[in-house]
């Protein structure tokens, strides 16, 4: 028998915010709990690894991995810091003091600008660009597309996921933030956090234009 999967699917009109689908699976059937719901069925829900209680598309946090290197190239073109013409060289990892940071791909992407460094999701192109923003800047660009905060949808349970900033991990942890955070955070790992409905709105607002 296959195994249970879990996923998510969000669907926006682009254009007037509309949801158009809302999935979470697992699921569970809510007549059980009309018709009474034994005490086994009951354990046997909660205890699920996969969670079919949780409205995943709006509860569930998770790091958004390289949908996010669409929120730190904007970040580096409205900052002006980084051109879309400029080349970082990607040999398959970058070094930061002592740490080494692995790109993906193995042996490198070789020479990678900003149309070539989406198209390929190279992860040493975006470290690179990260480094030269700083994470405040990739914080708040991400906030402005929708990521961080509750986008007020009338469902219970929904969460704001996470975009950090250098005086939220000192406030929060009393450690002061490292550069090689702001490496991790630049490919969408490390402390960023965001629903798959964020991630949804973020997609749209960028491909309508820019409205919220």
């Amino acid at each position: 028998m296959e195994k249970r999967k879990s996923a998510v699917a969000a669907v926006l009109d682009i254009h007037s915010g509309a949801v158009l689908a809302l999935v979470s699976t697992p699921g569970y059937d809510p007549d059980a709990f009309n018709l009474g719901l034994s005490a086994k069925d009951w354990r046997k829900i909660v205890a699920d690894p996969y969670a079919p209680l949780t409205n995943k598309a709006i509860s569930g946090q998770y790091a958004p991995g390289s949908t996010f290197k669409l929120a730190v190239a904007l970040a580096a073109l409205e900052s002006g810091l980084v051109k879309p013409d400029q080349k970082f060289f990607c040999r398959g990892s970058l070094r930061l003091g002592n740490a080494k940071f692995h790109c993906w791909k193995k042996y490198g992407h070789g020479w990678m600008n900003m149309h070539s460094g989406l198209q390929q999701s190279c992860d040493v192109y975006f470290y690179e660009v990260s480094r030269k923003l700083g994470v405040d800047r990739i914080s708040a660009m991400a906030k402005r597309l929708g990521l961080g905060h509750a986008t007020g949808i009338d469902l219970t349970g929904e969460k704001d996921g996470l975009m950090p900033t250098r005086a939220w991990k000192k406030a929060v942890t009393g450690v002061a933030w490292q550069k090689s955070e702001t490496l991790i955070a630049g490919i969408g790992q490390g402390f960023v956090l965001s629903t798959p409905l964020q991630l949804a709105v973020m997609t749209a607002r960028i491909a309508n234009g820019g409205r919220a």
